[in-house]
Parts: C-alpha cells; sequence; structure tokens
C-alpha cells in the first residue's frame, strides 16, 4: 500500500492543480466581463486616435481611463476593446499573483509556524525588485523630505502591523475562513474615514455594514476549529490595514505633494514595503528569536525537514525556501497588479474584483489545502462579502449624488 501512495499522491496533486487553474480561468474572464460593463467611469473615448501595435504593447503596464484602437493594418481593435484586454489583464495577474501567495504562504506557515518569519518575507522579498525598477527607470524613484517622512513611518508601521496580523491568522486556522474575516477591511475604513476625516458618509451606506458584520458573526460561530487567536489577528490586520488606507488617502490626496515626491500607487506601497521590513525586523528578534534571521538555524526549520506537507511532498530545505521566497514575491506582485487594475477602472468595479478574489482564495483553499466549510460558514460567508459588494454599491451613488449637488 505504502508503494502506491506515490502514484496516487501525485495524481491527486495533479486533479486539485487542474481545478485550480480551471477556477483562476473562470475567474479571470468574469473579472474581464467586469471591466467591460458599459457603465464604467473608465469607458474609452471615442475621439482617440489610432495607435500601433506596439505602442500598444509598450504602454500594456500603464493604465489609463481610456484607450485608442489598435491599427493592425488588415484589421483594427476598437479603443473599448484594446483598453478591455488591458484591464481584464490587470484583474488576471492580480488574481494569478494573489492565489500563489496565499498557497505559497499558507505552506510555508504550516511548516514552519513562524508568522513573524513569514510577515518579513512578505515585505523584505521584494526589495530587489523594488530597487531594480528604480534603478532602471521603470518608475520615478520616490523623493521623500523630513515633511512627509513622520507620515511614512506612521503609514510604514500600520503597514507592518497589517501584515503580520495577517500572517498570524492565515496561520492560525483555516485560509478561507482568514479571508472571511479579512472581509470586513472596508468596515472599518468606513467608520475611520469618519472619524479622521470627519466625513460621514449616508446612513444608509453604514446600513451596508450589517451584513457585513452579521455574516461574520453567523459564519464564525458554526467554525468547529474557531479560535479567538485567529479571529483577533484579522480584526488586527483590518484595524492597521484601514487606518493606512485613510491616512495615507488624507496625506496623497494633495496633487502637489504626489507631484514632488513621486508617490502613485506602486511606488507608495513599495517604500511602505521598505519601511515595514525595517521595523518588523526587531520584533522578529523579539518574538521569535535571532535565529529566525537565519531560518535555516532556527529548531522550526529543522524539525520540518523530513516532513510531508498537505499533499503528501516532502519537506527539504529547498522546499521552504521557495515558498518563503515565492510568497514574499508573489505579495509584491500581487499588490502591484491590484494597483494598475485600480488606476484603469472604476473604484466599484475594482471594489467586486477585490470581492471575487476573497471567493477565489475561499474556494482554492478548500480546493488545495481541505479547509472544508459547514454549510452556515458557507451561507455567512456568502452574506458578508455580498454586504461587502452592498458597501461598495451604495457607497459609490451616494458619493456621486453629492458631487452632483455640488
Amino acid at each position: 500500500p505504502r508503494e502506491d501512495a506515490g502514484p496516487t499522491r501525485r495524481l491527486v496533486k495533479r486533479m486539485q492543480a487542474s481545478r485550480t487553474l480551471l477556477v483562476f480561468v473562470a475567474v479571470a474572464l468574469v473579472s474581464t466581463a467586469f471591466a467591460l460593463e458599459d457603465g464604467s467611469p473608465s469607458k474609452p473615448k471615442k475621439s482617440l486616435k489610432s495607435q500601433t501595435p506596439v505602442n500598444y504593447l509598450t504602454n500594456f503596464l500603464k493604465p489609463s481611463k481610456s484607450e485608442a484602437a489598435v491599427d493592425f493594418g488588415a484589421f483594427n481593435i476598437p479603443g473599448k476593446a484594446a483598453w478591455s484586454i488591458k484591464a481584464g489583464s490587470y484583474f488576471g495577474l492580480w488574481y494569478f499573483f494573489n492565489i500563489f501567495y496565499n498557497v505559497a504562504n499558507k505552506k510555508a506557515l504550516n511548516a514552519l509556524n513562524l508568522p513573524w518569519l513569514q510577515s518579513l518575507a512578505c515585505v523584505g522579498v521584494g526589495i530587489p525588485y523594488i530597487a531594480l525598477i528604480w534603478a532602471l527607470g521603470v518608475r520615478d524613484t520616490p523623493k521623500i523630505d523630513n515633511k512627509l517622512l513622520p507620515s511614512i513611518i506612521q503609514q510604514s508601521s500600520l503597514h507592518a502591523a497589517g501584515n503580520v496580523g495577517g500572517n498570524v491568522a492565515f496561520g492560525a486556522g483555516a485560509l478561507g475562513f482568514a479571508h472571511v474575516l479579512k472581509s470586513c477591511e472596508p468596515a472599518f475604513t468606513a467608520i475611520f474615514s469618519g472619524l479622521i476625516n470627519g466625513k460621514w458618509q449616508h446612513p444608509f451606506v453604514y446600513a451596508t455594514l450589517i451584513p457585513i458584520m452579521g455574516g461574520v458573526a453567523y459564519a464564525s460561530a458554526s467554525e468547529v476549529n474557531f479560535n479567538m487567536l485567529q479571529f483577533v489577528s484579522a480584526m488586527v490586520s483590518n484595524v492597521a490595514f484601514s487606518l493606512r488606507a485613510v491616512l495615507g488617502k488624507k496625506t496623497m490626496s494633495d496633487r502637489s505633494i504626489r507631484e514632488v515626491s513621486k508617490l502613485d500607487g506602486p511606488n507608495t506601497f513599495s517604500v511602505l514595503q521598505i519601511g515595514a521590513t525595517l521595523l518588523t525586523i526587531p520584533f522578529v528578534v523579539a518574538v521569535e528569536g535571532w535565529r529566525t534571521l537565519v531560518p535555516w538555524t532556527h529548531p522550526s526549520w529543522k524539525a520540518a525537514i523530513g516532513k510531508l506537507d498537505h499533499a503528501g511532498a516532502m519537506i527539504t530545505e529547498s522546499y521552504l525556501w521557495k515558498q518563503l521566497i515565492l510568497s514574499g514575491l508573489m505579495f509584491q506582485l500581487y499588490y502591484e497588479s491590484a494597483f494598475l487594475a485600480l488606476d484603469a477602472v472604476s473604484p466599484v468595479t475594482h471594489s467586486i474584483g477585490n470581492n471575487i478574489k476573497r471567493v477565489v482564495i475561499v474556494i482554492t483553499s478548500v480546493i488545495i489545502f481541505g479547509q472544508k466549510m459547514s454549510t452556515q460558514s458557507m451561507i455567512g460567508s456568502s452574506i458578508a462579502i455580498a454586504g461587502v459588494f452592498l458597501y461598495a454599491q451604495v457607497s459609490e451613488m451616494y458619493s456621486n449624488i453629492a458631487k452632483r449637488s455640488k
């Protein structure tokens, strides 16, 4: 029986990979459909002139709210279709990198149970990539003066706290349920935005937070493996990331600051990654010991070698390095892809895409890690995610009403 286990295990892994690929393709198609929605404020303008295929491909990673038709000589791709292909690709990359990040992240957490090391990998592994794109001039190098530095340190601290809280939550229990808890983040953002900026939204907008909170509570009550550590860690992550978003928007709403500092979305995230790395290192040493910085000497690393993972694969040195590095790189790339998507579509479309992403992760965790959810948990999760979608729609509607009334 032991000899047959290997082929059987490999067959199961291939089936899991195939199903995951099908999920990714299906979601990429759905996300492209959202990008094509007629009501999008990103709908291309008909007045734009045509462009060459070379120009189109050269600027493929430069998102825009409109796109000129692409002239291939024998045929043309209409501007709307050209824009939709770009926007759909951004969503596809976002989901693709996010799936690989979550899988590699969970594998590393399962094998090592060192969430602080994993958090350091998430923020630190991408730094060589960041340095390279700045050195090559792919993106403008940010300019941070003494006036801006306190805000960057503040946001970096929140970025680090949110990242650590998320990884503790991901490692403490089922990955899918952790993402359900993380879906509450928009609710915290709405509340903090009112408290900090003094700009409260319409009562109906806050009413949409009820199904979000209620859905999470209902799903939480059904979790057999529910533990307070996962819940509290996810909530800490939500609070930290929400505050980071509100404070960051407040600082970067000044166009003159953005132009001088060169802190667009991807550059801001890259700066926060560097800041979070520097801030995370001391806590890694304090909580998990100095050996965590040289992980191959850590007892947890040595104890993991020779064991089998969830799919029956042998855990080796290369396995552990692969998961750590892959999770950190995918974390960097999925956030960058998310910023590309945000710059190409409306906030509501982006929010819809973000909710679909969470559904994909829940499905992926069930397929790959076998972390099943009860019927009550699935119902509660669906209510919570639908609530986030409703919040985005109602918030956008009243925002547009307010703009028209000015």
